[in-house]
């Protein structure tokens, strides 16, 4: 149950700051420049909170991490 609550976690914080880093392109329309937006996307904490939960999904889903250990 804490794996199913964990993914469900950070599968919601995942698409909460991918939302955000998508939000952030319509800099581009204000005719900010390619670099200008990608050095303030990478300056964000939504970029890292999104690896960090991509990570852990990725985690999950693979199964990286044993539910029980073999020999208890």
């Amino acid at each position: 149950m804490f794996r199913f609550m964990l993914f469900l976690f950070s599968y919601g914080i995942c698409v909460m700051s991918v939302g955000n880093l998508l939000l952030y392109l319509n800099y581009r329309t204000l005719g900010y420049s390619w670099s200008a937006v990608w050095s303030f996307i990478v300056g964000t904490h939504e970029l890292y909170i999104a690896i960090v939960s991509l990570i852990i999904l990725f985690i999950l889903i693979f199964d990286l991490i044993p539910s029980r250990f073999p020999f208890s």
